[in-house]
């Protein structure tokens, strides 16, 4: 009977020392990254595809201006994220960015988005114009 009472010890103790152990990691601060890691990996940005656009002009005071995107991104994880309006002279550029987590593994798939995007085209003349979705074009006249 003695040698049971001492087996029970010596397992007491042991879990005595593992729990006080646990708690003394548990308060322990998370290591540090080494200079100049960053903490965070960088999402992917990239360029959505596009299908075909379709331009909306609204007769409105003054002249508001749509477009319709219809396209596809490259996998499950990808969202848009904003998307970018230049203009030089009378050609008007539009961009769709994507972004993605740079550290997950997502499912290879088209996903098909359609998405309808204001023109900035206050202050400019009447006229005809090019819009310029992803090196689609097409032709638009503001009256």
């Amino acid at each position: 009977m003695h040698r049971r009472s001492s087996v029970t010890a010596k397992t007491s103790r042991l879990a005595i020392a593992a729990i006080l152990a646990l708690g003394v990691l548990a308060a322990c601060p998370p290591p540090k990254n080494p200079a100049g890691a960053e903490s965070e990996t960088k999402p992917v940005l990239r360029l959505a595809g596009v299908e075909q656009f379709d331009i909306v002009v609204l007769e409105t005071d003054p002249v508001q201006v749509r477009v319709v995107v219809y396209g596809w991104m490259s996998d499950s994880c990808m969202t848009i994220r904003n998307f970018e309006q230049s203009r030089e002279g009378r050609l008007i550029s539009l961009k769709i960015i994507t972004t993605r987590p740079a550290d997950v593994m997502c499912a290879q798939m088209i996903k098909r988005f359609r998405e309808t995007y204001p023109i900035e085209t206050r202050d400019l003349p009447p006229g005809t114009y090019t819009l310029d979705v992803s090196g689609k074009q097409e032709q638009f006249t503001l009256p």
